[in-house]
């Protein structure tokens, strides 16, 4: 599998034009550049008040007119902060068997950590999915996969740890898969970008009480939580 480069990380979120925002290190500044953010996007998410999470499914442009009718692309696009250095972030969410217990709508996530595969299902209203993800790290803080079993057979996509500054932590995860039978879209955008932000949100909150910081930017009012999941289909 090659990696992704920057131009098609980009193409996973809408073309919306860079516009001037608060500063980040030159190589996560490259990277939120080439995905668009928005001045009022890009200071969520350094105050760490932001888990960014989108999902689209749309039809996939050719130069050949015609030649791929009915073919579309679903891409997810997923960023937080993490008031906690790379390395910890990295360690801590890269346990993810923990997420089962930790994420309403993952009631299974078992994770093999020496073949590196990601046996994950889940449900939101009454829609069920399951996966089965294999992990390729291709350096230290970046972890590419591939859906090889289950829903969205052959998606491939990736997680990424940059350095934000002293022990702060952007964490970016994309993936995108091309095909022409799909869930229903507001399952699959709405409900993934439920599900998304809710994890976001709740391993954030494990690595930064591991870590003992204190968040002066997130409120410390509990967050409403998204109405759960069905227990039974």
């Amino acid at each position: 599998m090659k990696p992704l480069s920057l131009a098609c990380i980009g193409s996973l979120w809408f073309a919306v034009p860079a516009m001037a925002g608060p500063e980040l290190p030159p190589a996560a500044e490259e990277l939120f550049r080439s995905q668009g953010f928005a001045p009022s996007q890009r200071v969520a998410l350094l105050e760490g008040r932001e888990v960014l999470s989108r999902a689209r499914l749309g039809p996939v442009e050719s130069a050949a007119k015609g030649a791929r009718a009915g073919v579309q692309a679903y891409t997810l696009s997923n960023a937080m902060l993490v008031n906690a250095g790379v390395a910890r972030t990295r360690d801590e969410l890269t346990h993810f068997d923990r997420f089962a217990g930790m994420v309403p709508y993952i009631d299974r996530s078992d994770w093999d950590p020496k073949t590196r595969r990601l046996l994950i299902s889940g449900a939101i209203w009454k829609y069920r999915l399951q996966a089965l993800l294999q992990f390729r790290p291709t350096t230290a803080d970046r972890w590419e996969f591939e859906i090889i079993e289950g829903h969205f057979l052959g998606m491939k996509g990736f997680m990424q740890f940059e350095a934000a500054g002293p022990a702060r932590t952007l964490v970016v995860f994309a993936g995108r898969i091309e095909g022409r039978q799909f869930p229903p879209r507001f399952v699959i955008e709405r409900g993934a970008e439920i599900v998304f932000a809710v994890t976001g949100r709740r391993v954030r909150s494990l690595v930064e009480a591991q870590t003992e910081v204190t968040d002066y930017g997130r409120s410390k009012a509990p967050q409403a939580e998204i109405p759960q999941p069905r227990r039974r289909l």
